[in-house]
């Protein structure tokens, strides 16, 4: 039987022409890692004829780095409405505690930025090294930030290794945050807020 023709997809301009595109991508690279991206496969994926993905972007490296930089993007913008507005008024705990019920919340609502950069799929780039490290390094200064003020406010927390500390709560919440994404049954949002809202209680307590 011959194949039935594909039906052409409306005019749209460019910009939103290329974020259906990336999406395309990232579907593919997320369920069968980098080496199914191709430019014919996104352009199956993305219901276009191959000649419109080419037009969007003239190859495959430069589509994956467009890929790579919107995820970077999207990680910076969800911790930094992650995080309350900082200042000298706030409440330290309530705060911390929010941060990371904001984050985690956001990460399992869409989870496809963080797996992309977080869990890489097979076959990722080595740039993806390089876009994690932007987000890594934007969370660490607003960690930072958080443990300053609580520094300034906490009596117990006012000889406080800030950078030492801010480290190692990064890299907890690189851990919950690679758990939700690849056991989200096990290791939900609640699951940390609960665990890190009973921490925050006992040490407030002593």
């Amino acid at each position: 039987m011959p194949k039935a023709p594909r039906k052409r997809q409306p005019r749209m301009p460019i910009d939103a022409r290329r974020d259906q595109i990336l999406d395309a991508a990232q579907r593919l690279i997320i369920a069968d890692g980098y080496a199914a991206a191709s430019m014919e496969a996104i352009a199956r994926e993305a219901n276009l004829a191959k000649p419109r993905v080419y037009a969007g972007y003239s190859g495959r490296g430069q589509l994956l780095r467009a890929l790579l930089e919107r995820e970077e993007a999207r990680i910076i913008a969800t911790l930094a409405d992650a995080m309350p507005t900082l200042n000298d008024d706030i409440d330290f705990e309530a705060t911390l505690l929010a941060a990371a019920s904001n984050l985690l919340n956001a990460v399992a609502r869409d989870p496809a930025p963080w797996q992309i950069l977080m869990v890489p799929p097979e076959g990722a780039p080595p740039e993806v090294t390089t876009h994690l490290a932007a987000g890594r390094s934007f969370a660490l200064e607003r960690l930072q930030a958080l443990l300053k003020i609580g520094a300034a406010t906490r009596q117990a927390l006012s000889d406080l290794d800030i950078d030492l500390a801010a480290r190692a709560l990064l890299a907890t919440g690189e851990d919950a945050v690679r758990r939700i994404l690849v056991s989200s049954n096990d290791f939900t949002p609640q699951r940390y807020t609960d665990f890190l809202r009973n921490v925050i209680t006992r040490l407030s307590d002593r």
